[in-house]
């Protein structure tokens, strides 16, 4: 009995079993719109299987989760044995007035899988350079383009060359990363000049081929009685879809200008 027990076992091959792994930290996306979310599913079972993914989109408070519409269906994922895979698939997002929390939980058919936790965001969140600025426009750098975008609306005055820098009444100034074909004759110097005369530069830095020593994403160099933040291209890419690389840009800003400082670590609690 107990041979034939063990055989019939085995007839049955072990069930696929469909999960969400989650990302490191929560997406950050814009509200008010179709945005695409970055979703990892992985097939823990040793057969393949077809996942029917659906979703449904919640709010997220310190205690709960309102759920927000009626539950949507996506497609059916194709899934091999212990495999994963990534997919970006477009969710309806609401307008939100600050940065807020939302969760995007899956199913497969009636069965939860698993949640993508989003941190959502209001657009026109670089409209704040704009205080910063002062009076005068938001001085740009931005030979190949990179900013321009994720700028439009705000007050900017476009400066192309170095004798433009050295003209310009802006106390704000962004350089955009640019290749060295590209970049600005007597860039360094100009920039130099300006900070000396108490601007505040936000310089991004192209990836280099070629360097030395790592340089760390973000320092600071004060002139005179200005401030220069030199930065990596990293912090700021994807500027105009990215609210973490906007936030990036207007820390920088911050400090650039004297409207934000760099803090000491806080002694941890016993």
């Amino acid at each position: 009995m107990l041979c034939c027990l063990v055989l019939g076992m085995e007839a049955f091959p072990a069930q696929a079993a469909v999960e969400i792994i989650p990302d490191g930290q929560p997406a950050a996306v814009f509200g008010q719109g179709k945005r695409l979310v970055r979703v990892s599913i992985r097939n823990t079972g040793d057969r393949a299987v077809q996942a029917n993914l659906r979703w449904r989109l919640y709010q997220a408070s310190s205690s709960t989760l309102v759920p927000l519409g009626e539950t949507r269906s996506w497609r059916s994922v194709p899934l091999g044995a212990a495999q994963t895979v990534v997919e970006t698939p477009e969710v309806d997002l609401p307008q939100v007035r600050g940065e807020s929390a939302f969760h995007v939980v899956w199913f497969d058919g009636e069965k939860k899988l698993g949640a993508t936790p989003l941190r959502v965001f209001p657009e026109g969140l670089l409209h704040r350079l704009t205080a910063l600025a002062g009076d005068a426009p938001v001085g740009l750098i931005d030979p190949e383009g990179h900013f321009r975008p994720a700028m439009a609306g705000l007050r900017v005055e476009e400066l192309k060359e170095a004798e433009d820098i050295s003209a310009s009444e802006a106390r704000l100034i962004l350089t955009a990363p640019m290749n060295p074909t590209n970049r600005v004759a007597g860039l360094s110097a100009a920039i130099r000049k300006k900070v000396s005369g108490g601007a505040g530069i936000v310089w991004v830095q192209a990836p280099m081929r070629w360097q030395p020593e790592r340089l760390p994403s973000i320092y600071l160099l004060d002139e005179g009685t200005g401030r220069v933040i030199i930065t990596s291209a990293e912090t700021v890419d994807a500027l105009a879809e990215s609210p973490r690389a906007q936030l990036n840009l207007l820390r920088m800003a911050e400090l650039a200008v004297g409207k934000a400082k760099l803090e000491w670590p806080a002694d941890s609690e016993p």
